[in-house]
């Protein structure tokens, strides 16, 4: 899984560095593939965000009048789906470390979710 947003982020920063007239219409497979990989992993949001990318890349390549406004929405809401997936890996790892250091314990996160103190 780490390695499958690793990837989603490294598309999504190629496609900010090269600009989208550089490196749009070569990122359009990549996120094709990507969004596949993503769908097989059971990361269903982003295969939508990534072919959304794709699809408004490819889009984009057949217009004279460029109008990034909404590729952009889309890159963002990417980017930000990337950030809570880090986050939502990153409390699991803390929760099963917790687990394994304190044996019969509740987690910090089970307990807050079942309504008690800390």
């Amino acid at each position: 899984m780490k390695e499958l947003l690793r990837e989603m982020e490294l598309v999504l920063t190629d496609l900010l560095q090269s600009g989208l007239d550089t490196g749009g219409p070569s990122a359009a497979p990549r996120l094709r593939a990507l969004a596949r990989q993503c769908g097989d992993a059971g990361l269903h949001t982003g295969a939508a965000l990534l072919t959304e990318l794709e699809t408004a890349l490819t889009a984009r390549a057949h217009t004279l009048k460029k109008n990034d406004q909404s590729l952009m929405a889309a890159l963002c809401r990417a980017a930000r789906y990337l950030a809570l997936c880090r986050e939502k890996l990153q409390e699991e790892s803390i929760a099963q470390r917790w687990q394994q250091e304190m044996p019969g314990a509740v987690s910090p996160r089970a307990q807050e979710r079942a309504g008690g103190d800390l």
